[in-house]
């Protein structure tokens, strides 16, 4: 027993030195790590403060209390016009696919029937083959006279029918005669039946010669209708003969310009064939799109200022509103408006059909309103720059109410803006009130300004 209790105190013991040896192997190890880590701390602590103690020292300005200037605009109650903008495409209202009106080949077609050229309504285009149309006029023509011919004999065979019936009645008449005094002489007891017979055999003959005439008298009028009948197919044989003979040279409807030729000299031309097409340039019409609250202000017979290119200077055309469509389109909430121009089709600004125009439309505003340019407006707000006691001034904000904004040049309010807004009325600064339409970012209620109104008013900028 005791020696088993001393090896158990040997195994401890030795157990004991084994973890003293790790422990002092790892304080060995990560001792020095420590001491380099304190080291740079210490240097770097070191570092920062020698940096903030010799940091340059910064002048400080004292906050000026002085005054900036701004420039203003006097609100006044100005006349004003509102102007409306859209877009639209030139159409013509003039124009036609020349087609042939009958059948035939190009015979001719003048040297100055090209695309481009200017031509006058009736000007020849080109002239089909019209001798079969030529050879129909001719037969229509004879068979024309030949049913005049016939509706003259009719009216000479009437007039002989009509005597060959009055003589069958004077010959029944006297027939009738020579019966009765048979029967008179037959009952003097002087005559006999069968020389009576023989009259009245004479008289059954001539009536019956009379009916046979009396049936072709009537049978006249209805081949007298027949004939005229006949006569009034060939007339319009020989109408429409002429009109195709006429036909065979197609000619421009109306004077314009040619868009384009289709056919030369020895081609075959169908009834239908589109030859050439005719464009007048003289008349256009534009279908302008606006927005459509324009609706209550926009009245036909309004001016249209109409530009082809960037919207700089005076118009490149003027028109007039003639009609305006009674639906708006709910997805872009426009109105079509329909724009007349008038133009010298010779002209070499002219306006072309296909081209996209802008299109302005002044409208007259019955009230006079304040006329403020568009930034001058923020958040429905206006810097106003008020007389202060001491003769200063300093700025208040003023609410107002937009009525509208428009674009225009209006040199006599200020020659540099171009984005204007018109304000309501009752809405707006109190008349005469200086309107602070420079520095609005760095402005605010109660700073001190000055104002260069006077400036403002000759167009220079502070």
């Amino acid at each position: 027993m005791c020696v088993y209790i001393k090896v158990c105190c040997k195994g401890l013991a030795l157990q004991s030195q084994n973890k003293n040896d790790r422990a002092a192997k790892l304080w060995m190890v990560y001792l020095p790590r420590v001491i380099v880590i304190v080291v740079l701390l210490v240097v770097s602590v070191g570092i920062v403060n020698i940096l903030v103690a010799t940091k340059a020292k910064s002048d400080m300005n004292e906050p000026t209390t002085g005054a900036i200037f701004v420039r203003t605009i006097e609100s006044l109650h100005r006349p004003s016009n509102r102007i409306w903008s859209g877009y639209g495409t030139a159409r013509t209202m003039g124009s036609a696919d020349v087609v042939a009106e009958v059948g035939g080949r190009v015979v001719e077609r003048p040297e100055d029937i090209e695309a481009g050229k200017s031509i006058e309504a009736g000007d020849l285009i080109v002239r089909l083959d019209e001798s079969d149309y030529i050879n129909a006029l001719d037969a229509a023509r004879q068979a024309v006279k030949s049913l005049d011919a016939q509706i003259d004999g009719l009216t000479i065979e009437t007039e002989q029918m009509e005597n060959q019936v009055r003589y069958a009645g004077e010959e029944i008449a006297a027939a009738q005669r020579d019966l009765d005094r048979m029967d008179e002489a037959i009952a003097a007891g002087v005559g006999s039946a069968g020389e009576r017979d023989v009259k009245l055999a004479s008289m059954l003959r001539s009536q019956r010669a009379l009916s046979v005439l009396q049936q072709q008298l009537d049978l006249i009028p209805s081949r007298r209708a027949r004939l005229e009948a006949e006569l009034s197919s060939q007339r319009a044989n020989e109408r429409i003969a002429k009109e195709n003979v006429a036909r065979s040279a197609i000619r421009s409807p109306f004077d314009g310009e040619l868009q384009s030729v289709n056919t030369r000299v020895g081609d075959w031309v169908g009834v239908g064939t589109r030859v050439a097409r005719v464009v007048d340039l003289s008349r256009l019409e534009i279908p302008l799109k606006v927005a459509s609250s324009a609706s209550s202000w926009i009245k036909v017979g309004d001016a249209v200022g109409l530009w082809v290119r960037d919207v700089d200077g005076e118009p490149d055309q003027m028109g007039q509103i003639t009609r305006i469509a009674p639906e708006a389109d709910s997805a872009s909430r426009t109105m079509t408006v329909f724009v007349e121009v008038e133009q010298d089709a010779s002209d070499a600004d002219r306006l072309l059909p296909g081209q996209f125009v802008h299109g302005r439309v002044v409208t007259h505003d019955p009230y006079e309103r304040v006329i403020l340019p568009r930034r001058a407006v923020q958040s429905d707000q206006v810097f106003v720059a008020v007389l202060n006691d001491d003769g200063t001034r300093s700025i208040e904000i003023h609410s107002v109410r937009i009525a509208y904004s428009f674009e225009s040049w209006m040199p006599e309010i200020d020659p540099i803006e171009t984005q204007w807004v018109a304000l309501e009325v009752g809405f707006e600064p109190i008349e005469g009130s200086l309107i602070a339409v420079s520095l609005l970012d760095q402005i605010m209620a109660g700073m001190k300004v000055e104002t260069e109104g006077e400036q403002t008013q000759s167009g220079e900028s502070p």
